[in-house]
């Protein structure tokens, strides 16, 4: 649904929220949720939203043998189980790439974003152990406003489509949250700017 009124602390940001989802989720999965969100010391949403951007953004989207079974995992535990209505907040044209990915792998959207949550959950829950460790820079950066707008390119040739191509433009960096307050170091630390 498209979001009417904007919370207050989005007053005087550069990018309100453009859609709220509602995405049901089974028990155990929203418990994991809470859990990484509560380590991390971000909202339920920015570990969703993180999830599902890493795997709508991936550049061969398609079926492998592990997302065929994260699938069929997510389909007899959505169907057994009670599940949780979460809502996760979108901005720009961030809805419509995970609508382009849904379509890609021919599920819905809730599906895609279970299935995304299956796949990452755990890597971001991993701490330094891992190879492929999601740090708090990760978070920052990929999980809260990703493009800005994504318009549709298309040539037609005697009346039908020939080509249609979509090109993803980001969000300037000043449109991030907290971008003023805070610079990130490469040792991922953030350091307070003096105040003006």
């Amino acid at each position: 649904m498209r979001c009417r009124k904007q919370p207050s602390f989005l007053v005087g940001k550069p990018t309100p929220i453009n859609e709220i989802w509602e995405v049901r989720i089974p028990i155990r999965l929203w418990t994991e949720i809470k859990k990484c969100a509560q380590k991390r010391k971000c909202t339920l949403s920015t570990i969703t939203r993180f999830c599902a951007f890493a795997l709508a953004e991936r550049s061969s989207l398609k079926w492998r043998n592990k997302l065929w079974m994260l699938h069929e995992l997510d389909k007899r535990e959505y169907r057994h189980s009670v599940a949780h209505r979460h809502l996760m907040c979108l901005y720009g044209d961030d809805a419509k790439m995970l609508r382009l990915a849904a379509v890609e792998l021919g599920i819905s959207v809730s599906a895609l974003i279970r299935l995304a949550l299956r796949l990452y959950l755990r890597h971001i829950a991993m701490e330094n152990q891992s190879k492929r460790q999601i740090t708090s820079t990760d978070i920052f950066w990929k999980a809260i406003k990703r493009w800005i707008a994504i318009p549709l390119f298309s040539g037609n040739s005697f009346s039908l489509p020939a080509h249609r191509q979509y090109f993803y433009q980001s969000f300037p960096p000043e449109h991030r949250w907290s971008y003023r307050e805070c610079i990130w170091h490469p040792s991922s630390l953030m350091v307070k700017l003096p105040a003006p």
